[in-house]
């Protein structure tokens, strides 16, 4: 072999290795999801109105009535309300009762309004997990980017952080369609609210012409 040919060879035993490739960034954690705005109790009703059952209340008003002195006033259970610029009350049981009656569409509503909302503090929870565990991959990633040593521990980060990412884009999916199903039930809540202002205009003047509601005597 000649003397140029081993001192290639010397040069080629003692060189460097090549730099290892820098790792890439790791991906920056998934934006939190914005969660869904509750329904109005009582959507789309334009009439200003309360009626208590003993506990349960449905009101709406575009002004603030104090309750607590309409129930000192008149007890446990009466509907009070505005038609025309003009207050009145209903004590009747039979007319309460029909006003009950009227009501509960709209609080099936809202039981399923509630469900809901059960459905999207759950989905919240996991998402805030996901979150949790995906800073805690990106902080990992940060403090061994750089060192060869730790090319196999990096692959298992980014495979762990994909991982994630799908997690949280599914959770994505599962919270627009919970979204879909509040509009909705928002749309439902809306007319029912309509049919139940309609309704009550109609009930209460019947009932004032028959003496049945009578002027309110608090406001």
């Amino acid at each position: 072999m000649s003397l140029a040919m081993l001192a290639l060879f010397a040069l080629l035993q003692f060189a460097a290795p090549p730099e290892p490739p820098v790792p890439p960034e790791p991906p920056a954690p998934m934006a939190p999801l914005a969660p869904l705005a509750p329904l109005s109790p009582i959507a789309g009703v334009h009439g200003n109105y309360v009626f208590v059952d003993g506990d349960q209340v449905c009101s709406h008003a575009a002004y603030d009535v104090d309750q607590e002195t309409l129930r000192d006033h008149y007890g446990r259970h009466f509907l009070w309300y505005e038609l025309d610029g003009k207050r009145y009350v209903v004590l009747d049981r039979a007319a309460l009762d029909e006003v009950d009656r009227l009501f509960e569409p709209q609080r099936k509503l809202g039981r399923q309004q509630s469900a809901l909302g059960r459905r999207q503090s759950e989905l919240g929870r996991q998402q805030s997990e996901y979150g949790r565990e995906q800073s805690r991959i990106g902080r990992e990633q940060s403090r061994l980017a750089g060192d060869p040593d730790n090319r196999e521990r990096m692959l298992e980060l980014s495979s762990q952080m994909r991982a994630q990412g799908e997690k949280m884009r599914a959770l994505g999916d599962r919270m627009r369609d919970l979204g879909g199903e509040m509009r909705e039930l928002g749309d439902q809540m809306r007319e029912e609210g309509r049919k139940i202002d309609r309704k009550l205009r109609d009930m209460l003047r019947e009932w004032s012409e028959r003496g049945i509601a009578r002027a309110d005597e608090v406001g």
